[in-house]
């Protein structure tokens, strides 16, 4: 990695840190310069304001997003071994510590700034419309009967969360251990499919 990245990287993760611990409106520069171990000068001639620093870490939580989960219907594959792998992917992705920081992080800004992350909720709600395509392509084959893909995929994702995102961003809870996971994960394929396969 170039040096001028590896710093890009240090400022982002001194960044999310900060922004964690203190708050974006209260965080400073100077205090991301510090926390990161390069100057003020260095924080600005990689990111010229505070809000195109942020604009940074949201797009690093999208990348995450969009790599951290591939879904593709496969008609010679189970309904429940698909679904399980799929919801496997995710919690990997929301079990990241780094993915938890930048979570706390910008949910926390849109209570102040909704319209800061606008788009970024827009991209997330796209990559969840995976699951949707996913869905549908299920329809199609004969084999789910959903009336409304984007709520049943909404549905699917919030069986997971309930447990592995929102107790760990809100409360502070320990992330469920692998056997815990597997409970989950079974639980939720199970009442999605008693729900709506044919």
């Amino acid at each position: 990695m170039a040096r001028s990245n590896e710093k890009n990287q240090a400022i982002i993760a001194a960044a999310i840190s900060e922004f964690k611990n203190k708050g974006f409106e209260t965080t400073s520069m100077d205090q991301i310069a510090h926390s990161a171990g390069v100057s003020k000068r260095t924080v600005y001639n990689h990111f010229a304001s505070k809000n195109l620093l942020f604009d940074a870490i949201i797009k690093q939580m999208l990348a995450l997003f969009t790599t951290a989960v591939s879904i593709h219907y496969q008609a010679d594959k189970s309904l429940a071994l698909q679904l399980t792998d799929i919801a496997e992917q995710e919690l990997r992705l929301l079990s990241d510590p780094a993915f938890i920081d930048l979570a706390k992080v910008i949910m926390a800004e849109a209570m102040h700034s909704p319209h800061r992350i606008n788009q970024a909720l827009a991209e997330v709600e796209k990559r969840d419309g995976n699951l949707s395509g996913w869905i549908s392509a299920a329809n199609a084959d004969g084999v789910l009967k959903v009336d409304d893909a984007e709520f049943a995929t909404t549905q699917f994702f919030a069986l997971l969360k309930g447990f592995c995102f929102w107790p760990q961003v809100v409360q502070g809870q320990p992330f469920p251990d692998k056997s815990q996971q597997q409970d989950i994960i079974s639980s939720a394929v199970t009442m999605f499919l008693g729900n709506y396969q044919s």
